[in-house]
């Protein structure tokens, strides 16, 4: 179970992109006043369910043997620590002094010293406040966090009462996704029962499936993986976050959950070389995930207005190959925040600090 499985790595890169192409085809519209050919990506939040899928996933692959073992506890929270938070504060103290500098700051929402401060621990927050004042993708590292500490829980407690715990909570969950759950509009409750988090444990499923048992039709379950995202992805509206009233974790959890269980049967039992360029889009998937949102605006931003400079320039110009031009920036600036800040900060917080530690 220690292979390293280099397709997952890739679907790191695919879900990253596809983010990136969604929230790109909103911020350019907005910053450009034009519709652009990234509509035909709407559906890209897709990649927050894979991405999910996928975390369930690795945390279950890599650290099935540490459940019911305390002292294990720490090394796992260190790793999920530097994995999460360092590049998280650094582009989040960026956000944060980019909007005191220039006209962020006349959109942002009144924030006081509690907002701030869940911001900085990836508590639950509201959207809207995460959109404008911090970064708009750390509501799903909130998620990230929840279910770290759901881990962390059956590490450190007697499997038993956990496995009770959690099977009830799951459930409830399940209740909850099919309006069965009375809790309201409570935001907190809302959260812990919200239905992307068995995303997670549908990931923890694939894992244990493959560490328990052996499956021949690995390539056609990637198939029909596959068939059953593109039915999902013709039956999604624009601006809608569903699929014809499914639920998101139906339409979209399950076969990302297939298609990790294929590809990795598929990689174990199979040579599969995998061009590294995407490999590496993997690598880069969080500083790619965390910094986009703020590179497409800005980058729109001045090539838009280094267009409109000359009238003649304007009018010729087609704003897809400004969409086209701001998308790869984005992405390659994303690449490179991880290769000059956050490989060589999780390498140094892992050898000169965490080491004490663990």
């Amino acid at each position: 179970m220690n292979k390293k499985l280099n397709l997952l790595q890739v679907y790191r890169g695919i879900a990253a992109i596809l983010v990136v192409l969604s929230h790109g085809n909103r911020i350019l519209t907005r910053e450009l006043d034009q519709n652009t050919l990234l509509q035909i990506f709407h559906f890209g939040w897709i990649g927050v369910d894979f991405f999910f899928v996928l975390s369930g996933f690795i945390i279950f692959y890599i650290h099935q043997y540490d459940i019911g073992k305390p002292n294990k506890l720490k090394s796992f929270i260190s790793k999920r620590f530097i994995r999460i938070y360092p590049l998280y504060w650094i582009v989040l103290t960026s956000k944060i002094l980019a909007s005191i500098f220039t006209n962020y700051k006349d959109t942002i929402y009144p924030t006081g010293a509690g907002e701030l401060l869940k911001a900085f621990l990836l508590l639950p927050q509201d959207p809207a406040i995460l959109n404008t004042n911090f970064i708009g993708v750390s509501w799903t590292l909130s998620y990230e966090i929840f279910f770290y500490g759901l881990f962390a829980a059956l590490i450190v407690f007697n499997k038993k009462i956990c496995r009770v715990i959690i099977f009830a909570w799951i459930a409830a969950v399940i209740l909850n996704l099919f309006n069965l759950l009375p809790i309201g509009k409570n935001f907190l409750l809302m959260f812990i029962f919200d239905e992307h988090n068995l995303e997670f444990v549908l990931g923890c499923l694939a894992a244990y499936t493959i560490s328990k048992s052996k499956f021949k039709f690995k390539t056609s379950l990637i198939y029909a993986s596959i068939f059953m995202l593109v039915l999902s992805v013709i039956n999604t509206k624009y601006g809608e976050f569903d699929i014809s009233g499914i639920p998101p974790l139906v339409g979209y959890g399950l076969p990302f959950t297939l298609l990790i269980i294929g590809s990795v049967y598929l990689e174990m039992s199979s040579k599969i070389n995998v061009p590294l360029i995407l490999i590496y889009l993997g690598d880069a998937s969080y500083s790619i995930y965390l910094t986009h949102g703020f590179l497409l605006s800005n980058v729109g931003k001045i090539l838009d207005a280094l267009v409109r400079k000359s009238e003649i320039v304007y009018k010729l110009t087609n704003f897809n190959i400004i969409v086209f031009i701001t998308i790869v920036i984005a992405v390659a600036m994303g690449c490179l925040i991880h290769t000059y800040l956050e490989k060589p900060l999780i390498i140094n917080l892992k050898n000169k600090v965490f080491a004490k530690i663990t």
